[in-house]
């Protein structure tokens, strides 16, 4: 190729590389569960597999976790950049949760529930948990709050019978009759039901009377938001419209979690994904998209916890865990 030839080339590549769109690279986010990769986390992965999260710009990786406290703990040390973060739970940690900051609610309604079987005890309204016997970990703060969720409905808590065992043995204790309730979130029902296969498990949903409190958002840190407050927003759009799609078709959620958490049934997901509706989607969020938070029932909330719930070193406020301004400015609301 003679001189000539070899600079035309170099300048006909260099005009197309001109006028070429130039890919931004991608921003590594990691973002940490509640727990284990479970039916009810089917809209995070959904933003995952429809490409919400490339569309914003960002290469997401979804960690699971022991439990909420580890959550809070993997976002505090940096282990994860966001976590899928409890708001009672985050109070119930008092100072060691303090650099958290809430940007997002999730799940505008408490997944609280006690749970029975019909035939058994079958416990359909707050006065029939006068004399229960209750199933649940005394290191956990939920038999606390079904304590306060009593009170706040006129039955004496002090009646209640806590008995302390390990979390994964609930259901099959419940299964087995050795308890008469347990603890559980509402999403568990599917798996309950499969456990008990002679009777029907009944869900005395808290929220349902009266525990108007939040539960599980989108937090990060505050070092985070200051450094990062458009990898946050951008986080916040993606995620929140996995959720809209995840909701408005649980079969085909179903089949995209899968594909990433291939030990899951896709059945069970599906289910939960539907029983997500009843604590995801209330007036607010038809009106003003998921996501959203108020102020007054955040204090609400935090209110709640810091009274009924023994609370190590110094106790949150709402102001501190809530920062507004980073929900989409046109929200997204359910389909």
């Amino acid at each position: 190729m003679s001189k000539f030839k070899v600079l035309a080339a170099l300048a006909l590549t260099a005009v197309t590389m001109l006028g070429a769109p130039v890919r931004a690279q991608e921003r590594d986010v990691k973002f940490i569960l509640d727990f284990i990769s479970l039916g009810r986390h089917a809209p995070w992965y959904v933003a995952l597999g429809k490409g919400y999260f490339k569309e914003e710009g960002l290469n997401v990786t979804i960690l699971p976790s022991k439990g909420t406290a580890d959550a809070i703990r993997s976002v505090v040390s940096g282990i994860a950049d966001i976590g899928f973060i409890d708001v009672p739970s985050l109070v119930a940690s008092g100072s060691a949760g303090g650099a958290i900051k809430i940007v997002a609610v999730n799940y505008q309604k408490a997944p609280y529930c006690v749970f029975t079987l019909d035939p058994g005890a079958n416990i359909t309204e707050p006065k029939q948990l006068a004399n229960l016997e209750f199933g649940s970990s005394t290191s956990s703060f939920l038999p606390r709050i079904v304590q306060a969720f009593m009170e706040m409905n006129g039955v004496d808590s002090k009646t209640l019978k806590v008995i302390n065992i390990d979390g994964a043995a609930r259901v099959p204790m419940l299964a087995a009759r050795k308890v008469p309730s347990i603890d559980q979130f509402i999403m568990s029902e599917p798996s309950i039901r499969r456990a008990v296969t002679d009777a029907k498990p009944k869900c005395l949903l808290l929220s349902d009377f009266g525990l108007d409190i939040y539960s599980n958002s989108i937090g990060t840190t505050e070092e985070y938001l200051t450094k990062n407050p458009d990898v946050v927003k951008k986080f916040v759009r993606a995620a929140l419209k996995g959720w809209q799609y995840a909701l408005a078709h649980p079969k085909e959620a179903a089949q995209i979690q899968i594909q990433y958490v291939k030990a899951l049934n896709p059945d069970i997901i599906a289910e939960e994904v539907e029983i997500l509706k009843r604590i995801a989607i209330t007036p607010e969020v038809e009106k003003n998209g998921f996501g959203i938070v108020s102020l007054d029932k955040m204090k609400k909330t935090v209110d709640f916890m810091n009274n009924n719930v023994d609370i190590p070193g110094e106790k949150l406020t709402a102001e501190q865990i809530y920062r507004p301004g980073f929900l989409p400015e046109k929200p997204i609301l359910p389909q």
